[in-house]
């Protein structure tokens, strides 16, 4: 019996050593996600977590699938949902203490947290809850997080205080995008006196404050305020709160200090300039170019862009989405013209087939029609600053100084990702 044992373990590890990484982890997870189903049930019926210890061993599974985050998409749903649903019933009851309501929420979010470090944000966001009501209660609980400071920075003794903001920062960056206005939906704006127009209501208001002191934060809660900002300022009916910002920016890219807190503060408002200019409509972000661009172009040659290679990397980030806005559209020399027919009653069936053949038949380039200006835009004006943002991404390219030396793995990747980010950028515009 204990030679057959040894016989199966044996081909079980000449198996693995065959098989592709993705197989063998597929295959081992299939038979850890029976323990995380029974710990996830587990929480999710006495709705908190009875037990820290199972959230640092959920956290140690899903750390195993970095590299292969798309193995436990088919079972993201069934496990974000039923935990979010958790931290929005605890979000509803406002007459409980925070200590209280976030006692219970930040091992949840622990294990939410985990999920998009491994899967990637845009896939975990799609199963938070939406509902237009929701808004409210998020910004209420962000700011009750946000009067708790975290008490260390390891991660192996965190409580969660830092994953409950990251978790609540990306359930705002989808509420942020309901399709009604902001305003109309902030029970708060009578009592502060709201007087409306192109006012930013106070729900926007909150939003906006935590968000400028996170994007001083060294950690990844600086990232995803800068999402979140790109998502709530790039709206319609955001113009003056929008506007507001990017002064702020203004202020905070013109301000030459060696402070390492406003170097971080620096780092988080040119991410979140580049986010918005990403994001945005070229309607909205068009009246602020020359604006940012001076400040960008400054900063470029600046010492403390000298200094740091991060910074480096977002600027070139923001230089070549302000290049793509500045861009004119370019409309295709060709359009497609759709035929549309209509058959009366006395039709016969074989004048149907006939027709049918005919426009199969027919279906060739004449039913693409060249404009009549397709060759004057050959001839378009291209604004003075896209030859100053090519001069900025070419000079971007000879960019090498992380690369000289022993400056780590993490120090190259930076550089790898910012020449890459200029060779693709130096590409669109020569194509345009």
């Amino acid at each position: 019996m204990e030679e057959q044992l040894k016989m199966g373990v044996t081909e079980v590890e000449e198996d693995d050593e065959h098989d592709s990484k993705e197989s063998v982890l597929q295959r081992y997870f299939l038979q850890e996600w029976k323990l995380v189903k029974s710990l996830l049930d587990d929480i999710i019926s006495n709705g908190r977590v009875s037990d820290i210890s199972s959230v640092h061993k959920i956290r140690s599974i899903m750390d195993k699938y970095q590299e292969q985050g798309q193995l436990l998409e088919p079972y993201l749903e069934s496990m974000v949902s039923p935990l979010m649903s958790i931290v929005r019933s605890k979000a509803v009851e406002r007459v409980a203490a925070s200590e209280e309501i976030l006692e219970v929420i930040n091992p949840v979010c622990i294990i939410i947290y985990s999920l998009v470090t491994v899967c990637g944000y845009k896939a975990v966001v799609k199963f938070f809850p939406h509902q237009v009501s929701d808004l409210e209660l998020a910004v209420s609980l962000l700011e009750k997080c946000h009067n708790t400071q975290a008490g260390t920075s390891l991660r192996q003794e965190s409580t969660g205080e830092m994953e409950a903001k990251c978790v609540i920062l990306l359930w705002l960056y989808i509420l942020v995008l309901i399709p009604f206005d902001i305003a109309s939906m902030d029970t708060s704006a009578g009592n502060n006196n709201y007087a409306g127009g192109d006012e930013p209501p106070p729900l926007v208001l909150k939003i906006l404050e935590i968000s400028k002191d996170y994007l001083s934060n060294a950690g990844p809660m600086r990232t995803i305020s800068g999402l979140l900002l790109s998502r709530l300022l790039t709206r319609p009916d955001m113009t003056k709160a929008f506007t507001s910002f990017v002064d702020w920016t203004h202020e905070v890219m013109s301000c030459m200090s060696n402070d390492v807190v406003n170097h971080f503060q620096l780092l988080g408002a040119v991410e979140a300039l580049g986010a918005m200019f990403k994001n945005g409509s070229p309607k909205v972000l068009l009246s602020v170019v020359p604006g940012v661009w001076n400040d960008t172009s400054a900063l470029m040659k600046s010492n403390t862009a000298a200094r740091s290679p991060l910074l480096r990397k977002y600027l070139v980030k923001l230089t070549q989405r302000i290049g793509m806005i500045c861009l004119p559209p370019r409309h295709q020399s060709w359009r497609y013209v759709g035929r549309t027919s209509t058959l009366g009653g006395h039709i016969t069936a074989d004048r149907i087939e006939t027709n049918q053949y005919n426009n199969y038949r027919n279906n060739d380039l004449s039913n693409f029609d060249q404009e009549p200006d397709c060759h004057d835009e050959e001839d378009m004006d291209v604004p003075d600053i896209v030859e100053e943002i090519i001069e900025l991404l070419l000079s971007g390219l000879r960019d090498t100084v992380c690369l000289k030396g022993d400056t780590g793995y993490c120090c190259a990747l930076v550089c790898c990702k910012r020449h890459w980010s200029c060779y693709f950028t130096v590409n669109l515009l020569a194509f345009r």
